[in-house]
């Protein structure tokens, strides 16, 4: 009984190296490598990151992932302190003039993924429809009641409590709020003029600021009357949160974020450019979620020899292998052509320092 059981054992562990051999060989590391890469950021991409990470553990290569917020992981990237940053909206004019221009940098998306409005109402079982216009007067302050007509008129059927919204939204700097503000850009042009498209913009209804898509899930979960917007993932992982439908660009339909309206919304680009940064907000497609958005990695394309070695490993098996990864988590995979820019522009990265 004991051998066999040896032999048992002996076998699972060939079996688990059989399985982990080819990932070792394919980022695992060789001579002059960086098996531990040390980056941070977004919070919108925490949860595949640390899937990553763990799968990559097993190989013996370390990734060392902080969720401190897009514009936090930008500037430890930029100071040098981190290999790479992760970011949910393209680095602004001003941090790339500190990291010394565009010419520098690299942007290389690794997934897509759907911001969504999350709100606290415990008597309304049904999940509620928004338009961009409406979800732009509620952050601006001018749809102040769950019961305001304009609500009801899309939501016919559902009892509606007089009661007053609560605003939660980012109080750090957020790629999860550029996705936002993008979108209500998209759809306002009252709120384009008056906040526009920020990572950190100055909110013009009052409200409650909570730090990283954790914090605003539990904001809006602890107080009765509250919105929020979080990455997917975070509303889903919370089951005493509901989220709306939004309606779509061509406005036919309320859409629901699936893994499917936002391949849909991600296999509408079209023209990508050379930098690979670009908005997915307000795809066209009766089927698209309309306030999707792209995480990027930002690194210098100049980084010790071991450090560009161990990155360009990374980003070689995230944007293959890595990518089966994504929907389980309900992350959109990169379109094929999207994927193969990527990687031709991850090349960019050499040995400099």
């Amino acid at each position: 009984m004991f051998c066999g059981k040896m032999i048992f054992n002996r076998l699972a562990r060939l079996f688990v190296f059989s399985i982990l051999a080819p990932l070792a060989a394919g980022c695992g590391g060789s001579k002059g490598e960086n098996k531990r890469l040390v980056g941070g950021g977004s919070s919108f991409i925490a949860p595949l990151m640390k899937k990553w990470s763990a799968v990559l553990g097993q190989t013996g290569f370390e990734i060392d992932y902080t969720s401190s917020g897009s514009g936090n992981g930008v500037q430890l990237m930029i100071d040098r302190k981190n290999v790479f940053g992760c970011t949910d909206a393209p680095m602004s004019k001003d941090q790339l003039t500190k990291a010394g221009g565009a010419e520098k940098v690299v942007h290389i998306p690794l997934a897509m993924g759907a911001v969504v409005p999350i709100y606290n109402l415990e008597k309304v079982s049904a999940p509620l429809n928004f338009t961009g216009e409406v979800l732009a007067g509620i952050y601006l302050g001018k749809v102040k009641k769950w019961n305001d007509p304009v609500l009801a008129s899309i939501n016919p059927g559902v009892s509606l409590p007089d009661l007053p919204i609560e605003i939660v939204y980012r109080a750090d700097g957020s790629g999860t709020s550029f996705i936002w503000t993008d979108y209500l850009s998209s759809v306002s042009a009252e709120w384009k003029g008056k906040a526009g498209v920020s990572t950190q913009p100055k909110w013009p209804a009052p409200g409650q600021g909570a730090a990283k898509n954790p914090g605003v899930a539990q904001a809006v979960a602890g107080t009765p009357g509250a919105i929020g917007y979080v990455e997917l993932s975070y509303a889903l992982e919370n089951p005493s949160l509901r989220y709306g439908q939004v309606q779509n660009a061509e406005k036919s339909a309320f859409v629901k974020a699936t893994l499917a309206s936002i391949v849909s919304a991600g296999a509408s680009i079209k023209g990508i450019p050379d930098d690979l940064c670009f908005s997915l907000v307000s795809a066209p497609g009766k089927d698209s979620y309309p306030i999707c958005g792209t995480v990027w990695l930002v690194a210098f394309k100049d980084l010790p020899a071991a450090d560009a070695a161990g990155l360009k490993k990374f980003l070689q098996w995230a944007l293959a292998e890595g990518q089966s990864y994504s929907t389980a988590l309900h992350y959109g995979k990169l379109p094929e052509n999207l994927a193969s820019l990527a990687v031709k522009k991850a090349a960019a990265i050499q040995p400099g320092r």
